[in-house]
């Protein structure tokens, strides 16, 4: 009985009409200005539906009352539409992905149901834009944080999946996530596959952000040989990589986060240091494997990658932070090939 209650309640999220949304945002317009600490008007579901896609752009565990005001600039034009402080928007994403211990069931609903159907989500946000274009509600009020209005379009892919296990099973087992699991079903009576999709779309997301993280830290660059495809390719081209040090699947839930964990490299030089051909000393200093550098002699293509275009040590700008030292070292004890001092 509880799933089907809820599932009858979805339908005003997921099964929005353009009628239903310009209501929606037109009430939004209308509303007055709150005042700080006054009660605030329950978010309607166009509101709602707009707090899941933000998860794609911010993680919300990170901001609280000491830095809230750090959020993205799309965030804080959200936040003055909805004439809500984006402190509360943080909070709604934290009731959707059931980190709140008290939230009400039917968000973790919805947002297991959206991350289930990603094709419908995308259709959702973009009538919402097309409406509220439609009721000359431009960018300036309400951001097309997502870029589905325009030609340059970010790719829709979560960045830096290619590390993840491919079926869902492998993910949350690898991902130690049987005690979040086990909590989601205990308080939101999901059914035992949206439970599973609600916490592998968490993994995923926070993958993403680890991997957004990671392609800033080192200047959307190759650490490696410096290729750089700022302008002309997008963040979801594959042209650019950010993976951990310490690979994700033996990395604990801090370090699978930890933009110290994690360097951004071009396919080639990622596969290898990946592999063990390539390693990073503590100084950042480039160390190549014995069996790379044979390679380099006696196989024809292979030098021009790894000598001519390689660094001496990593290229990364200058307020980036540095790799830490302690992934760095388990790199070159279990992973690396080469014939390097590995006393450290």
């Amino acid at each position: 009985m509880v799933a089907e209650h809820i599932s009858a309640d979805l339908q005003k999220y997921t099964e929005l009409s353009p009628e239903a949304i310009r209501g929606y945002l037109l009430a939004i317009l209308a509303r007055p200005v709150i005042a700080p600490k006054q009660r605030q008007e329950p978010f309607n579901p166009v509101e709602v539906v707009l707090c899941y896609g933000l998860f794609s752009v911010l993680n919300p565990h990170r901001y609280g009352g000491g830095n809230i005001d750090r959020v993205p600039e799309d965030v804080k034009k959200l936040a003055a539409f909805f004439r809500r402080s984006a402190g509360s928007i943080t909070n709604k994403m934290l009731n959707l992905d059931g980190s709140r211990q008290h939230g009400s069931p039917l968000e973790p609903w919805l947002y297991a149901t959206l991350a289930d159907q990603p094709d419908l989500y995308a259709s959702l946000y973009l009538t919402i834009m097309q409406v509220a274009r439609d009721i000359s509600v431009g960018d300036d009020i309400l951001p097309d944080f997502l870029h589905r209005l325009t030609e340059d379009s970010e790719d829709e892919t979560l960045l830096g999946q290619y590390e993840l296990p491919s079926s869902a099973h492998h993910l949350l087992r690898e991902s130690g996530a049987q005690m979040e699991l086990e909590r989601i079903a205990q308080t939101y009576h999901l059914e035992d596959r949206l439970t599973e999709k609600l916490v592998e779309q968490k993994v995923r997301i926070a993958q993403h952000h680890f991997a957004r993280n990671v392609l800033q830290n080192c200047g959307y660059t190759c650490v490696f040989c410096g290729f750089a495809p700022v302008t002309l390719l997008r963040a979801g081209s594959g042209l650019l990589r950010a993976s951990h040090i310490k690979p994700w699947a033996v990395s604990d839930d801090r370090e699978k986060l930890d933009v110290r964990n994690g360097l951004a490299a071009c396919p080639v030089h990622d596969a290898a240091f990946d592999q063990g051909y390539l390693a990073v000393e503590d100084t950042c200093t480039i160390l190549l494997a014995t069996i790379l550098r044979e390679s380099m002699v006696h196989d024809q293509g292979v030098r021009p990658y790894f000598e001519a275009v390689l660094k001496a040590t990593l290229l990364l700008p200058e307020a980036a932070r540095l790799p830490a030292g302690n992934y760095l070292a388990y790199h070159r004890r279990h992973i690396f090939r080469g014939d390097a001092d590995l006393s450290t």
